[in-house]
């Protein structure tokens, strides 16, 4: 059975709730906060809901991937799998689930990024780098949303994010 790496993060954004979930929702659109997509686009007729489905261009190596939403509670969580991926050698397979919940006047964004890898070797590589890297990019994600949901910016992968504010959950 794979080894499951699971990598959850919080940040809070200075939004009600509405609006973190009307940018979470705008699926297609998740190169707006993520610095490591440099396009992405929807692939499906659906925009939204279980069954939508996106191609995304990220900024190392090439890479892309094909992701699919496999939940989703309106105003609640959205979550992603990667259905397949390009450039990205020993990831097997993928996930993401972004959650909102209240915060007073303002919303706690959660990000839950859970994966396995193709074998042992890159098992090894994995504890040795891979998750630290991988924990990065979710930080970057966390900050990268809470930087164009409060102020419109789209970020890149050169964009100045407050690592400070994400808060480790594991």
């Amino acid at each position: 059975m794979p080894k499951i790496t699971t990598i959850k993060r919080e940040i809070e954004i200075d939004q009600v709730k509405e609006n973190v979930w009307k940018a979470l929702a705008d699926f297609g659109n998740i190169c707006h906060g993520h610095p490591a997509v440099s396009k992405s686009f929807i692939t499906s007729s659906q925009k939204e809901g279980i069954g939508a489905t996106r191609h995304c261009d990220f900024t190392m190596m090439g890479a892309s991937a094909e992701e699919k939403v496999t939940e989703w509670n309106e105003g609640k969580n959205i979550k992603i799998e990667v259905a397949e991926l390009k450039k990205m050698p020993g990831i097997d397979t993928m996930a993401m689930d972004l959650a909102i919940r209240n915060s007073g006047d303002k919303t706690m964004l959660s990000g839950t990024m859970t994966y396995t890898m193709k074998n042992g070797f890159f098992d090894i590589m994995n504890s040795l780098m891979m998750k630290n890297m991988n924990a990065k990019l979710v930080d970057g994600i966390m900050a990268g949303h809470k930087l164009y949901i409060e102020t419109g910016t789209i970020v890149n992968e050169k964009t100045k994010l407050d690592l400070t504010a994400v808060q480790k959950l594991n």
